[in-house]
């Protein structure tokens, strides 16, 4: 009897290997790394049209200030088809170059490589960094407001391990960058935030050294490239 335990137990853990789905492998469209320039603007899958948006190299210029109410009021369709032009979108805001202050409450990171817009590339150079911003640091993230630091628009000194230890101060911070409405996750609980509406891609990010006040007052503000690795 027990000669027959081993073999049956093996043919079980086969049917069950065999049972599982298996995750088809995301297609990179031939892409090797961003810093290739092989991966399109328009992406590799998805929505051709969001990737677009999502990977604007351009600095911002004369950005228009704005609070966490400004992002809050803007207006967004109730549906959404992948691959649908976006000119509504630009009426109601999308490409507006922005200014925001608010504290740095947490980073995510993608090595994994899960975007079509970055031609689902692994490694942590080909992916964004999503920035959960908040107006207090005590603010929950279902309350914040996004912002994403994008491979392809992504200045020296802006690591991975700078923003994780700023995120952990919960610092004080100025984002410049584009208006973006995320039509991929629209009306969903995932990521968490107060609106689909985000900074993407941000083009500057500066980091207050000072009291909050003398930092919204104008003062004391430097670069996220200048400032110093932890």
């Amino acid at each position: 009897m027990r000669k027959l335990i081993i073999p049956l137990l093996v043919l079980s853990l086969v049917s069950i290997a065999l049972a599982r789905p298996r995750t088809k492998k995301k297609s990179t469209c031939g892409a090797t790394s961003i810093a290739a320039a092989n991966c399109p603007k328009e992406g590799c899958g998805g929505d051709p049209e969001l990737n677009r948006r999502k990977n604007l190299v351009t600095a911002v210029t004369t950005p228009t200030e704005y609070k966490r109410h400004d992002f809050v009021v803007l207006k967004f369709p109730a549906q959404w088809s992948s691959g649908q032009k976006r000119t509504l979108l630009k009426d109601w805001g999308e490409g507006r170059p922005v200014a925001y202050e608010a504290y740095l409450l947490k980073v995510k990171h993608y090595a994994q490589g899960m975007e079509a817009c970055n031609c689902n590339l692994k490694l942590d150079e080909n992916n964004d960094f999503h920035l959960v911003t908040g107006d207090k640091k005590t603010t929950a993230e279902d309350d914040s407001i996004t912002a994403e630091i994008t491979p392809r628009f992504r200045l020296d000194g802006w690591t991975l391990t700078k923003l994780q230890k700023l995120a952990h101060d919960k610092a004080y911070i100025r984002l410049e960058g584009y208006l973006m409405l995320d039509t991929q996750h629209l009306n969903s609980d995932s990521p968490a935030r107060v609106t689909d509406w985000e900074i993407h891609p941000v083009t500057k990010m500066q980091v207050c050294t000072g009291s909050v006040a003398s930092c919204k007052g104008g003062n004391n503000w430097q670069n996220l490239s200048d400032f110093p690795e932890p």
